[in-house]
């Protein structure tokens, strides 16, 4: 074994006291430490005796992105708390070494143990969670907004239609999740305009992580027949909604009931991205199946209607919705719905350190759901993210026998945490509480700075000058 990894497994040691620890428990520390994570954060850079390990650096960036208070001031405030409680050795409380720590790990970092905890959690699964024995997946976007400086501003411009200097930087994701366990199993980011910064071009970066025999969902804007094809390909199946500009004619084709046929798409012309010799891959025509249930129509790759009838299908495209809710946990329970990283780079590891985070608290849900025979997908996120920050600091001052029943304890709390059956629930788009009466800002805020200084200055310097004019009138007196 070399210096580094000798170092890695002494700082893993070390860090085993920090949370609960066992071959039968997962925990942020046995996720890290597995061989897969170990040898991304090898990767890191050299191990040198300071406070802010990589591995450290990854612990705290996590716990940070956790916190209600995302500031590096609070991160650097409960390493100081805690190295003075489990070491007695007092440290500074400068951020600076923190922040250059995260520095110095490497972007793809990140994004490598995302997918890696991704792996860990599906191999974990139960057989029972699986649909038709087969994991499900399923693809979505969205966009999150970060400070406004020249170098975010210059990578991930803001909406066009926003004058300079009122808008906020603005990317794009894609993400590829399992709705058997709920984790992120990789992600894509780009510009929110401009090409190849669209859905499905981020879709076709990361389309390696579906596998044979996988169920794929999507909403309607995903279908297009090159995707359709590539599911089958490798023995994948999807099912979607479908797009509104194409035309359904239940009349046609290969009728298998009402309102449900197999019909043949045929090849499009050729994109731009798409090379010659990968266009002439694909086959001239395709099967495919289309079918209405309560007025929705869908796509999908199933073309036995008797081995899986659409009102079935239909049924399982309901658990798409299951990425919008686990995506809100993200933006709103998470915070990531405002970036506060300041340059391109540090953005992009803000955004993967959050599916991280998110990825460790549905593998803890995985397990109390293993273990008390509950779905993964019925427990809420929430409270599963209140629980582990109400469970932390007596993980960290306790023993190994106390950690054992506190953490038997909470996965048996965890589950009782349910998501709401709501069936049928509509809730008007609107807010009730009103908006404090401040204007909007029409002008970059630096202009505005200087305008209201200026406006001080007028105001000061008219006081003075009739604070001198009644001394005047006294003295004239």
């Amino acid at each position: 074994m070399d210096s580094n990894n000798k170092q890695l497994a002494l700082q893993i040691k070390n860090h085993k006291e920090l949370m609960l620890n066992g071959s039968n428990d997962i925990s942020l520390t046995n996720i890290l430490s597995s061989d897969a994570c170990q040898r991304i954060v090898i990767e890191c850079r050299e191990f040198r005796d300071r406070i802010y390990t990589p591995l450290k650096t990854i612990f705290t960036f996590i716990k940070q992105v956790l916190s209600t208070d995302k500031s590096c001031k609070k991160a650097v405030s409960n390493i100081v708390a805690e190295t003075l409680s489990k070491k007695g050795k007092r440290i500074s409380n400068n951020t600076g070494p923190y922040c250059k720590a995260r520095k110095r790990i490497p972007e793809n970092t990140a994004h490598c143990l995302v997918k890696a905890t991704g792996e860990i959690a599906l191999e974990k699964a139960l057989s029972k969670w699986l649909c038709y024995g087969r994991e499900l997946k399923v693809i979505d976007g969205s966009t999150v907004k970060m400070t406004d400086t020249k170098k975010n501003q210059l990578e991930y411009p803001q909406v066009k239609n926003q004058k300079k200097g009122l808008g906020f930087p603005i990317m794009r994701f894609v993400v590829v999740m399992s709705l058997t366990v709920g984790v992120v199993l990789n992600y894509a980011l780009g510009g929110y305009s401009g090409k190849g910064t669209g859905e499905s071009s981020l879709l076709r970066t990361i389309f390696d992580c579906v596998k044979k025999n996988d169920i794929l969902l999507g909403d309607r804007y995903f279908p297009n027949y090159f995707l359709m094809c590539d599911l089958k390909r490798i023995g994948a199946d999807g099912i979607f909604r479908g797009h509104y500009q194409r035309k359904y004619d239940f009349r046609t084709g290969i009728r298998l009931g009402k309102n449900d046929h197999i019909t043949k798409w045929k090849k499009p012309f050729k994109p731009e991205w798409m090379l010659d010799e990968q266009y002439n891959m694909y086959p001239d025509e395709l099967d495919i199946r289309e079918f209405k249930v309560n007025g929705n129509i869908y796509v999908t790759t199933f073309l036995n209607s008797k081995k899986y009838p659409k009102k079935e299908l239909a049924q399982i495209y309901k658990r798409r919705w299951d990425v919008e809710i686990n995506l809100n946990s993200i933006k709103t329970i998470m915070n990531m719905d405002f970036l506060s990283c300041k340059t391109p780079e540090m953005v992009r590891k803000e955004i993967g350190f959050h599916f991280l985070a998110y990825n460790f608290i549905r593998i803890i849900i995985g397990m109390a759901c293993a273990k008390h025979n509950a779905l993964p997908w019925k427990v809420s996120f929430k409270g599963t993210v209140q629980l582990v920050d109400s469970f932390m600091p007596h993980y960290l001052n306790s023993g190994e026998e106390k950690n054992k029943i506190l953490f038997t304890e909470m996965m048996r709390l965890i589950i009782q945490n349910k998501v709401g059956n709501r069936p049928g629930r509509v809730e008007p788009r609107v807010v009730k509480q009103r908006p404090k009466d401040f204007p909007l800002l029409t002008k970059p805020r630096g202009t505005e700075r200087i305008k209201l200084i200026k406006k001080i200055e007028r105001r000061i310097l008219r006081n003075t000058v009739e604070d001198f004019l009644i001394e005047s009138a006294y003295a004239l007196r």
